[in-house]
């Protein structure tokens, strides 16, 4: 009885903050980038209301939702909800059973993290609530009644492990039911805690892109004339500088550019040995890797860039000999700045099953994590995502614009 007491007060305690937590800001209960319907599925350990006179249920969970980003809602779903349960009465130790369709609606309220950047620990806790149907069959006799839920839970992205949008959901509800025949009362409560996994449904809706970034804070959003991407400032050079800033347009791919966007001379200079424009007497970030902007100081600044050697064996996430020898030259550059946290995106032309690329993305992001982590960059630094085929650089109707669209990017935040 104790332990009852105590599980329908943590269920209560979960309800509670999920309320408090009702006024979030503006993507649905869903892991990020796949925005589409979903499934789920989940175990159902039910505390009974007290007037049933029966033992704590258990049970099945299957849910359908539907994210209600398209018509304006961006972190809102409608889900359908069916559970089926049964538990024994305290009289004779034989079971009732109960049957629930529920319609609720869903609020996310973003991603939240615990730990360091990019450890992975990340989390979306929700809250829902609706109404519905419920039948129970309790001694043979079933009747339907008019149900309302309450409810909140997590929502854990399994993508970092190789899962691409399947997440563990894990959730705690409060059942309210107009029902005088099961018991003298009137109105019974049961609480229901379910742990399960949600799963996009790439294979009905594979031509669904990711959800539209929210826009960025700058002065003038301008169109690349190249991908038609809306942003902050076009980069046609591709050399990590915008246009507006880039004192030395048409720079090759993978050439060195200093923050002008102007070439910066591979070769070391007397007193400058890593090249980067700083003298060693006051660098204090020797050692960073040829090509990459650096402040008064010698240290990498936060910026994004490419890596146009860093290659994968056909359909494959394995890395060529020569993405090897790249990355063992960034590993090296990351050990030196431990203060500079790292989003590698990994991205693919649009040829063949978006959902295939979207996962051949994630993997080959991952195997680019995993190969720095083998080299001593800490784990906690690194955050894997891929985007498939949604980002590209180049025109996807010729062959040398899908070259340039299979590539892995870089985002690198000094904290």
């Amino acid at each position: 009885m104790h332990l009852k007491q105590s599980l329908a007060g943590g269920v209560a305690g979960v309800l509670a903050a999920a309320t408090m937590l009702w006024a979030g800001s503006a993507a649905a209960v869903t892991t990020d980038g796949n925005e589409i319907p979903y499934l789920g599925a989940g175990y159902n350990f039910e505390i009974p209301d007290s007037a049933r006179h029966s033992d704590d249920g258990q049970g099945a969970q299957f849910t359908f939702g539907v994210p209600l980003a398209t018509y304006g809602y961006e972190r809102w779903a409608a889900e359908t909800t069916l559970h089926m349960l049964s538990r024994d009465r305290h009289i004779d130790g034989k079971s009732d059973y109960q049957t629930g369709l529920l319609f609720d609606l869903v609020y996310d309220f973003d991603n939240q993290s615990i730990g360091n950047f990019g450890g992975g620990y990340q989390f979306k806790p929700f809250a829902l609530g609706g109404v519905g149907i419920v039948q129970n069959d309790v001694r043979g006799d079933r009747h339907e009644h008019f149900g309302v839920d309450l409810g909140g839970g997590v929502l854990l992205p399994l993508g970092r492990f190789g899962w691409k949008g399947l997440a563990a959901r894990v959730e705690a509800r409060a059942l309210g039911q107009v029902d005088s025949q099961s018991t003298s009362h009137n109105f019974l409560i049961d609480y229901r805690i379910t742990a399960g996994l949600q799963l996009p449904l790439f294979f009905l809706f594979n031509n669904s892109g990711p959800a539209v970034a929210p826009a960025q804070e700058c002065e003038l959003a301008v169109v690349d004339p190249v991908t038609g991407r809306s942003d902050c400032g076009v980069d046609s050079d591709r050399d990590g500088v915008t246009d507006a800033k880039d004192l030395c347009p048409g720079t090759p791919t993978g050439t060195g550019v200093d923050a002008s966007g102007c070439p910066m001379s591979s070769t070391p200079h007397p007193g400058d040995d890593d090249a980067d424009g700083v003298p060693n007497e006051i660098d204090r970030c020797p050692g960073t890797r040829s090509g990459l902007q650096v402040d008064a100081s010698g240290c990498m600044v936060s910026q994004s860039l490419q890596l146009p050697g860093v290659q994968f064996d056909n359909n494959t996430a394995v890395l060529t000999d020569d993405a090897r020898k790249v990355l063992k030259d960034v590993a090296s550059t990351l050990k030196n700045q431990p203060n500079v946290a790292v989003q590698i995106g990994g991205n693919t032309d649009n040829v063949g099953n978006k959902a295939y690329n979207l996962m051949l993305s994630q993997q080959r992001a991952e195997s680019v994590r995993q190969y720095l982590v083998a080299h001593g960059v800490d784990a906690a630094r690194l955050v894997a995502t891929g985007f498939g085929d949604f980002h590209p650089v180049a025109s996807n109707s010729t062959e040398e614009g899908r070259a340039k669209n299979r590539r892995v990017d870089f985002k690198l935040i000094v904290e």
